[in-house]
């Protein structure tokens, strides 16, 4: 939870699904996100083992993160989130109703 708290994680993860990525394609993918804070999440998430980063030898050097397995069970745990926030809304938005009729009961 540590880490899928963090801000930008699940757009990282989601600009990676597709297969290895550049830190530019990264950060176009993901948007608003500056290059310092990018780097310091993708350090983060390769020490922490969900995607690995490959130095490709020059000129130019160039350099690819890619989800690991681990990284790669992402995808079923935030379609678990998706789920569970689906079932919420669902709730509260018949409890919005409920109340609505409640409240039209007792104007008429």
């Amino acid at each position: 939870m540590e880490v899928l708290g963090k801000p930008w994680t699940g757009l990282i993860f989601k600009a990676l699904e597709g297969g290895p990525r550049r830190f530019s394609e990264i950060r176009e993918s993901v948007g608003d996100i500056g290059d310092r804070m990018l780097a310091v999440r993708l350090r983060d998430l390769e020490e922490r083992k969900f995607l690995t980063r490959h130095v490709i030898e020059g000129p130019p050097v160039r350099v690819e993160y890619a989800l690991t397995e681990v990284g790669r069970g992402f995808r079923d745990v935030a379609e678990a989130a998706r789920r569970w926030g689906a079932i919420i809304l669902e709730a509260r938005d018949a409890e919005v109703a409920s109340e609505r009729r409640v409240q039209a009961k007792k104007r008429a």
